[in-house]
């Protein structure tokens, strides 16, 4: 009886394993030196939302950015209020626009987040 792919599964497992965990302590520092960086900012609900979202990524945010419409649905803003939202978060050098124009203009989160001191 070989047990040879049985013992290459569950190594990759083992290796993967500790690899996810130092993903998610990334994820985590980085948006605690986001908040960090950027507290008492005076935002609204829906903008602190929205950048949760953006810093948490994966299948709970949007790793692809966010754009006007997207925004409006998460936030159950109007068009405007979405438009002058990420004006705003844009201004406040949370936000850079991805390329793209018009419609398609996606917006993410300013990253690097520099290290805490």
């Amino acid at each position: 009886m070989d047990i040879t792919p049985w013992l290459e599964w569950i190594l990759q497992t083992l290796l993967a394993s500790p690899q996810s965990a130092i993903a998610r302590i990334e994820r985590v520092l980085n948006k605690a030196r986001f908040w960090q960086l950027h507290r008492n900012q005076g935002l609204s609900d829906e903008q602190l939302k929205v950048l949760n979202r953006l810093l948490d990524g994966g299948e709970n945010g949007f790793s692809e950015g966010i754009s006007a419409s997207e925004y409006q649905a998460v936030t159950k803003v109007s068009k405007a209020t979405a438009t002058r939202h990420l004006a705003d978060l844009l201004e406040k050098g949370y936000l850079t626009r991805m390329a793209g124009g018009g419609r398609s203009t996606r917006y993410q989160i300013n990253w690097p987040v520099p290290a805490l001191a």
